[in-house]
């Protein structure tokens, strides 16, 4: 563990506990490693402007969001990869076809999060719009639905072989971004950026999206809380998110950085 160089954490279900708080133990865990030059960063789903709001004391170098489309190393962009305009726009207005005028969407950018949610659910911070005048590109678009063959019908209207789409385990949505705008992804072209082998990483996480993640990097820890899924290609379990799991598994191995 003397040549892990950077620690990446997801989000949900990992770094945070069910309340989407980060304690404080966890945030001095994460700064004594930074004070021994390690770097932390986030991988997560959530967009930017709706991760930044939850990091409370933390002071992450590496940010990847919005699912792996957009990539920063302390401060400076490196990575992005989004929908064009005309593709969003496609998507959208497929979903509304496919799945039904009710239907509840969100799409993403480095500037923003908008969704055509009206009511508040307290954990995300969004701007509401109803979609019929959206023109921007979009690193994501999620869909509420659980039913794989209607998102892969949306997805086709760019093409299934331009769009990555995955389920979350805790919330019913699909998310489909561009091929290229994975966690993998974003960390490759990370790894090329700051010249670091994958194999001195170690990435936490516990749903779908973070498989590939676990699998790249050189060491994959599943949380406890994690999906089977997870668990099963992952090197270590470590304890649960509301056990700090992440913190307690860096404070272990700290002496060995």
């Amino acid at each position: 563990m003397e040549n892990i160089s950077l620690i990446l954490s997801d989000l949900d279900g990992t770094l945070f506990h069910d309340d989407k708080s980060i304690s404080d133990f966890s945030a001095q865990v994460i700064a004594e490693a930074q004070k021994k030059g390690i770097l932390f960063g986030i991988s997560t789903s959530r967009a930017l402007v709706n991760a930044r709001h939850y990091f409370g004391n933390l002071s992450p170098d590496v940010l990847i969001t919005n699912g792996g489309g957009l990539v920063s190393c302390k401060g400076e962009k490196i990575y992005s990869c989004e929908f064009t305009k005309e593709e969003v726009r496609k998507l959208i207005d497929a979903a509304f076809r496919i799945c039904g005028k009710d239907v509840i969407i969100s799409v993403d950018n480095e500037h923003g999060l908008f969704c055509n949610e009206k009511e508040d659910l307290g954990d995300r911070y969004w701007t509401y719009t109803d979609f019929s005048d959206f023109n921007e590109s979009a690193m994501k678009m999620c869909v509420e639905t659980l039913d794989k063959s209607l998102v892969e019908k949306i997805a086709s209207v760019v093409g299934l072989d331009q769009i990555d789409y995955l389920p979350f385990s805790d919330i019913p949505w699909y998310k489909m971004s561009k091929k290229n705008a994975t966690k993998e992804r974003a960390i490759e072209n990370l790894c090329s950026y700051l010249n670091l082998p994958a194999e001195k990483i170690v990435a936490f996480g516990d749903d779908f999206n973070d498989i590939g993640m676990l699998k790249l990097c050189g060491k994959g820890i599943a949380m406890e809380n994690a999906i089977d899924e997870v668990k099963s290609i992952a090197d270590e379990i470590c304890l649960s998110n509301e056990e700090d799991g992440v913190a307690r598994w860096i404070e272990e191995h700290l002496a060995f950085f």
